[in-house]
């Protein structure tokens, strides 16, 4: 038994096998049946041929030994999920089919032996469902042999079908009757995303749509979208880093926090320790595949998110500094007019021109897609050791560039080769336990940093627009004492400052600017949103502290905390795209 990660040339894609024992098909001609899933395991290869492949089942006798035996003889990788232990799954065969069951295991890359019990109430169906499960969380694909009639159990072919469906993961169904050809349910067929899917509703297709299925779920475009993605590299470069500064500089004169020698390059990953696991290991895969792209993918986000923000801090601030330019215009003498106006023409400039890059260069997208991406990747680390990959949804319109991302790194991963006991589960749980805690310790700290923000512009905002009232409230009062005190004698009259009526235009027009850098970054909805995420996850820390650590309990609350985690973006991507970026105005 071995245990390889994919190679470079490509992530295999995984093939699903569920369907009936021997039992269920006692009626059919088992030969047949065997020829008939090695045909169409032939027809899915042939549907990509530059790809690999991977066959991932539970080695049930039946139709999960059929497709496994077709899979080894073409070469495929195969993956195993047993519902226990090898010794006592093996209880489930004869003395031959279990020497046979042995051959197959060691034929495996990887194999997961779940913590199945058969002591326990309704314990054996429970473990073979569990299998099902996360043979249906590793699967891009799901071959089901199943007579489409209900499931007479838990786990059973029925069973798996359906939640493979209602999780937009394709189906494969090849009835064990030889008179009915294979039928594919997809809901990417249909030209629209509906939402959640049925067996009695998905759009239903047949071999013949394979390949299509197989160029989403390699994550090919189409040519005018690769071609119109083609010309964007080619026409947009990388901002200079100078363009990220305003905002860090903002935070700096608000006190927020200081400014950093950071805050001037381009965000890189901090170098980890080179990791200690045994080279084939899962926590190798982990190590090599998945982690440099977080990285990689968390440093963009911070520079994306930085550019994003610190073009609407530049045009509004820049956009005050004109309208203060124009006004010095009045009290300067005539030769520096020619320099206030050249200022001016630069402030606007640059407006446009950090609009038009931020525009073209997609920076919100960019900040959204990688921050995707690296929240994705962060819970990824902790549920592939239970097998849970969750390769989901090869929909219509194809799949967005984080999700293509994200299961091609799973796909690398992979399933763990390990048997799942109760040392093995606390280090899951502990896996949790951390992430929770530095999840929590960072919204937190966000949290307080946006409320910080938003209270120290909307005080400075306030007091800009305050003295200008009081400027305003003495110039009354002078007019007043001076239109008293003359007694409105004709010809008299007295001139004020110049200065004061351009210190009354410029600190509004730097109090509006305040109040648009305020709306468009959203500081307090971000500072309530984040508090909001920590209340979620501090709550879910004290449900993994006290409940101990169990498989399918570990597997529900890592998907809870990948939910809230990947929720929070989705609420900053309808948040901010409300307030794309824009000329201030």
């Amino acid at each position: 038994m071995t245990d390889e990660a994919g190679s470079a040339d490509g992530a295999p894609i995984a093939i699903g096998i569920t369907g009936h024992r021997l039992a269920r098909l006692s009626d059919v001609d088992l030969a047949a049946l065997r020829a008939r899933i090695d045909a169409v395991l032939s027809a899915i290869a042939g549907a990509a041929p530059t790809s690999r492949f991977r066959l991932v089942g539970s080695l049930a006798e039946g139709a999960d030994m059929m497709a496994t035996d077709a899979a080894l003889a073409r070469g495929w990788q195969v993956d195993t999920v047993l519902p226990f232990h090898a010794e006592e799954y093996a209880r489930d065969f004869d003395e031959s089919a279990a020497i046979g069951l042995r051959s197959r295991i060691d034929a495996s890359t990887n194999v997961l032996e779940l913590p199945g019990r058969r002591d326990e109430a309704g314990g054996e169906a429970a473990a073979y469902e569990r299998a099902g499960r996360v043979v249906l969380t590793q699967s891009d694909l799901l071959l089901a042999v199943w007579d489409g009639e209900p499931a007479r159990g838990r786990g059973g072919a029925a069973q798996i079908v359906a939640e493979a469906v209602a999780h937009a993961i394709p189906v494969l169904v090849l009835d064990p009757d030889p008179a009915r050809e294979a039928v594919l349910l997809w809901s990417g067929l249909n030209a629209h995303e509906s939402g959640p899917e049925a067996v009695d509703t998905v759009a239903k297709g047949n071999v013949a749509d394979l390949p299509m299925l197989m160029a989403r779920l390699g994550g090919a475009d189409t040519g005018a979208a690769a071609g119109a993605k083609t010309r964007r590299r080619r026409t947009v470069f990388d901002a200079p880093p100078l363009f990220a500064i305003a905002y860090p500089l903002l935070l700096a004169m608000t006190g927020v926090r200081a400014f950093r020698r950071a805050d001037l390059r381009r965000p890189c990953p901090t170098p980890r320790v080179p990791s200690t696991a045994p080279t084939l290991s899962l926590q190798s895969r982990i190590d090599t595949q998945l982690w440099p792209k977080f990285d990689t993918a968390d440093c963009k986000a911070s520079l994306a998110s930085q550019l994003f923000r610190s073009a609407f801090v530049s045009s509004f601030g820049l956009a005050s500094f004109a309208v203060i330019l124009a006004l010095l215009g009045l009290v300067v003498p005539v030769g520096a007019k020619p320099v206030l106006a050249a200022g001016e023409f630069a402030s606007i400039a640059m407006i446009l021109i950090i609009t038009r890059w931020g525009s073209r260069a997609r920076w919100h997208d960019r900040w959204l897609d990688h921050r995707t991406l690296a929240e994705e990747l962060r819970c990824l680390a902790v549920s592939a050791p239970l097998g849970d990959l969750f390769l989901r949804g090869a929909r219509a319109a194809g799949s967005d560039a984080a999700g293509r991302k994200r299961r091609d790194i799973a796909r690398r991963i992979g399933l763990p080769s390990a048997r799942v006991d109760a040392a093995y589960l606390g280090e899951a749980h502990a896996s949790l336990a951390a992430l929770l805690d530095d999840q929590i310790g960072y919204v937190r700290r966000e949290s307080g940093r946006m409320h910080q923000l938003e209270h120290r512009l909307h005080r400075l905002g306030g007091t800009l627009f305050a003295i200008t009232a009081l400027i305003c409230a003495v110039v009354l009062g002078i007019e007043m004492v001076w239109t008293f005190f003359s007694h409105g004698e004709a010809g008299s009259h007295h001139s004020l400052p110049l200065g004061v009526t351009v210190v009354s235009a410029a600190l509004p027009a730097m109090g509006a600017a305040i109040y648009g850098i305020r709306m468009q970054g959203d500081f307090a909805g971000s500072a309530e949103r984040n508090a909001a995420l920590a209340s979620h996850l501090v709550e879910l820390r004290r449900i993994v502290q006290d409940e101990p650590p169990g498989f399918d309990g570990l597997r529900r609350m890592i998907r809870r905390t990948a939910e809230l985690l990947t929720a929070d973006v989705s609420q900053w991507a309808r948040s901010t795209r409300a307030r794309p970026l824009s000329l201030p105005g």
